[in-house]
């Protein structure tokens, strides 16, 4: 049997293509580390569980508040991510943060952290929103917060430190306890012992006042906590936006923020 011309094309261009997908795979962007359901990946584990589930909380906390999304991911290194920009870690923070889809639309003012354990480097990686004007922020954070913890083996306290103090200078949110909600709570005990002494002491019209500020400082209360249990994220996370990879908010990187070393 005779093969003509065209036939033989079309079996070179078949072969071409199928060996192509078989190098290629299914997709490039697969070869990123696959990010968990949360803000934090850590697949180095440099993180015990309390800690990721602290700064777990720290993240929705600030996304709740503010809107904006921090992302921390922890690697080995980059090397182990083949067919990814894995030249540096400035293209490597940029590739994951496109493939993850970091970032609330229209703002574009995600952050990623991104540390590689093994290769002694660390990037913050900012959204697009951002420009270029806030390198010398995130370069602060880089320099006088994160890398002398590593410098010292700590690398739990400088991505701990790191993620407060992130979300301090980019987001406005300071972590901590919700102090206004302790302030009204302790409030309530001394409104309660003033108006009872008022009432004792036949004052009963200033126990009154007492008593309806103690009912204000309630409702305050109940209002604060209702707000607090809107913004705790379900198991799935299922309050994010689909967004690239990772189901983030669908930003993408402006190539700005800072490299670290140790």
């Amino acid at each position: 049997m005779t093969t003509s011309p065209r036939s033989l094309i079309v079996l070179i261009g078949c072969f071409a293509v199928a060996t192509c997908t078989a190098v290629a795979g299914p997709g490039e962007q697969a070869t990123f580390p696959e990010p968990d359901s949360g803000y934090v990946s850590d697949h180095a584990n440099l993180l015990t569980t309390e800690e990721e589930e602290q700064i777990e909380h720290w993240l929705w906390q600030t996304e709740s508040r503010s809107g904006v999304e921090i992302i921390v991911v922890v690697i080995d290194s980059i090397q182990q991510h083949p067919d990814t920009p894995n030249q540096n870690i400035e293209s490597f923070a940029r590739g994951l943060f496109d493939a993850y889809g970091i970032g609330n639309m229209p703002a574009n003012d995600g952050v990623l952290l991104l540390v590689a354990r093994d290769d002694r480097r660390a990037r913050i990686e900012l959204g697009a929103g951002y420009g270029l004007d806030r390198d010398d922020d995130a370069q602060r954070i880089m320099s006088r917060v994160i890398v002398p913890r590593f410098r010292d083996g700590d690398y739990a306290d400088g991505i701990r430190a790191g993620t407060k103090a992130i979300t301090r200078e980019f987001a406005g949110v300071r972590i901590g306890p919700p102090w206004i909600l302790v302030g009204l709570i302790a409030t309530l005990p001394i409104l309660g012992v003033t108006a009872f002494s008022l009432f004792k002491n036949g004052k009963r019209g200033w126990g009154w006042i007492a008593v309806g500020l103690m009912i204000v400082v309630i409702f305050l209360i109940l209002f604060i906590l209702m707000k607090i249990w809107r913004h705790m994220p379900r198991e799935s996370s299922s309050s994010w936006s689909a967004g690239g990879l990772g189901g983030f908010g669908g930003g993408s990187s402006g190539g700005g923020g800072a490299t670290g070393s140790w």
